[in-house]
């Protein structure tokens, strides 16, 4: 099926200079009439979907956030580029586009132990030869690769690093034998990139770090800040106390799941009032509703299951504290939730290794991770003492402006980190 893309509302997710087409043929050496040939490694996600509701002018209704591939597309489109859009899921999407071509790379995810690292490494090659096929001017991937195939790719090719996640939790660098060779591994494998665009400052900080380089625009390290569409950025109601906790994420032993049941159960008995609700999927979820059928609390706590985009939004609407208690053994990235939750006006409590507090710092406290009694502790503060719970209300208004600031789009970032070196203003 074809059908003509229209604009909408996504042509704006991306911000670029007047002149940044002329500045790509320029930095690039484009012959006249040639095209800059880009891929994008979209990984596990249904980016084919999303790019049906870009073709129609319209934002992944599926996803809170504005989808990376949505904004990839849209910067794509104005400059007149070629893309190769890799994918994992094997379907192709129902609009079809002259300028963009979806290249299935089949993996199995379900391998454990030796299975997943010669899966690992067979998908790599897929993927290496695949860019070897195409030769791009420009290939935008992710860390989810061996070392190996970052250096295995064109020479002539500007490699883009996209990271999502760190490489250790924040402040907890290992020193053990087997994960130093292993991170000094990966630092070798990246430092073939030429630039980055990261989804928070400690990304950025520890991808300096691997690689040597300073963790900075001037080194060509550019840091996005996630965006709502304008349709999805709730009303703000007026909030006097922490009544309704709500969980967000992965139902996983490592995302604290467990650590904030038990720090609820302990402080719900002097409190009356305060509910907590689980909403996600995970491989934990069977034991988390066991655990909390075994708890005298089980009527105050809701566990809803995944929830849908707009699920998402009525949580959030209805929530008074968003919880983020992840383990320092789950190397969080930023947690975007925590962005969620200040767009509506909603304030966190979360571990010390969730990089989401540098970015909204007035409006998320903070507890050492991996510490049950520190979370019960900070929890219970926050209950009682209505003070510092409004302290951080206020503090959220900030993030409705961050969310609304194209500017600074995972799109508008990966265009400035394609044109380094040199100027990307």
């Amino acid at each position: 099926m074809s059908a003509t893309y229209r604009a909408g509302t996504v042509a704006q997710a991306v911000v670029t200079a007047p002149d940044f087409k002329d500045r790509i043929a320029a930095h690039y050496r484009l012959a006249q009439n040639e095209a800059l040939r880009i891929a994008f490694h979209a990984g596990p996600g249904d980016a084919a979907g999303s790019f049906d509701h870009w073709m129609t002018g319209e934002h992944d209704p599926r996803v809170p956030l504005m989808a990376y591939s949505t904004q990839f597309y849209t910067l794509i489109d104005r400059i007149d580029a070629d893309a190769t859009i890799v994918t994992e899921p094997p379907h192709q999407p129902e609009h079809s586009h002259p300028r963009f071509q979806f290249a299935p790379i089949a993996r199995d995810r379900t391998k454990r132990r030796l299975g997943w690292h010669l899966e690992h490494n067979l998908y790599a090659r897929r993927f290496v030869a695949e860019m070897r096929r195409i030769r791009p001017h420009v290939v935008v991937m992710g860390i989810d690769f061996p070392f190996w195939a970052y250096t295995a790719l064109p020479r002539d090719t500007a490699v883009i690093i996209s990271i999502h996640n760190t490489f250790w939790p924040m402040g907890r660098r290992s020193k053990d034998a087997r994960s130093r060779l292993k991170l000094a591994l990966a630092g070798r494998g990246l430092r073939r990139m030429t630039s980055a665009v990261c989804t928070s400052p400690e990304c950025a900080r520890q991808l300096a770090a691997l690689t040597g380089r300073q963790a900075g625009q001037d080194a060509g390290f550019f840091v996005e800040m996630p965006q709502l569409p304008d349709t999805r950025l709730p009303p703000v109601r007026l909030r006097e106390a922490a009544k309704n906790m709500l969980f967000l994420g992965r139902i996983e032993a490592n995302k604290g799941v467990f650590d904030l049941l038990a720090a609820f159960c302990n402080i719900a008995g002097r409190h009356s009032d305060i509910n907590l609700t689980f909403a996600g999927t995970g491989s934990a979820g069977p034991a988390l509703q066991e655990a909390i059928a075994a708890t005298p609390h089980a009527g105050r706590i809701q566990f809803p299951g995944q929830l849908s985009a707009d699920g998402v939004l009525t949580a959030l609407q209805a929530a008074d504290l968003l919880i983020c208690p992840t383990r320092s053994s789950f190397n969080e990235g930023l947690a975007l939730v925590v962005l969620d939750a200040a767009a509506a006006g909603v304030p966190s409590l979360a571990s010390s290794v969730v990089p989401a507090q540098e970015l909204v710092p007035d409006a998320c406290a903070v507890f050492p991770a991996d510490d049950t009694d520190a979370l019960q502790k900070t929890l219970d503060h926050l209950v009682s003492d209505h003070t510092a719970y409004q302290a951080l209300v206020t503090g959220t208004a900030p993030a409705r402006a961050q969310v609304l600031d194209r500017t600074h789009s995972w799109g508008s970032q990966l265009a400035r980190a394609m044109l380094w070196p040199g100027q990307t203003s």
